[in-house]
């Protein structure tokens, strides 16, 4: 259903989105272990309180990947209909039903008994992959064709 044009931009795509979250990672890590450390956090709390914020992370990453595909498959499928008004309608519903999803999925990371405040940041940050991904796309496939 994707040609391959479109196939490789989602791919650069999704590449530069995942070295964005593993920088996000990196950076996460280290800024939550001097947290723990100045607030004398035991060990076992320091583990959970990261691993949590980890989890959001990754959370995030999968949401974007799926966010991206959809993405592809909603213009692919936008471009194949030849309508115009259909294409329009089709690409801002497929829009707003992302939309809608992140927010709901966003909502469930905040709630206190899952991942709290700081998880939901870090799900909204992760996510903010996509655009970070969308402007390393041009770099990456420059890479990838040599």
């Amino acid at each position: 259903m994707l040609d391959s044009k479109l196939k490789r931009t989602l791919r650069s795509m999704i590449i530069g989105t995942a070295l964005y979250n593993v920088v996000l990672l990196i950076i996460s890590v280290i800024v939550f272990l001097l947290y723990c450390k100045s607030k004398n956090m035991e060990s076992s709390k320091t583990i959970i309180f990261i691993t949590k914020n980890i989890v959001c992370i990754l959370i995030g990453l999968v949401c974007s990947v799926i966010g991206l595909y959809s993405m592809a498959l909603s213009l692919s499928k936008a471009i194949s209909a030849n309508d115009e008004k259909y294409a329009k309608k089709h690409i801002a519903l497929m829009s707003t039903v992302r939309l809608v999803a992140f927010c709901i999925i966003l909502v469930i990371v905040i709630n206190e008994k899952t991942f709290g405040l700081i998880g939901g940041v870090m799900f909204a940050l992760s996510t903010l992959g996509i655009k970070i991904g969308a402007y390393l796309t041009p770099i990456i496939e420059k890479k990838l064709q040599k």
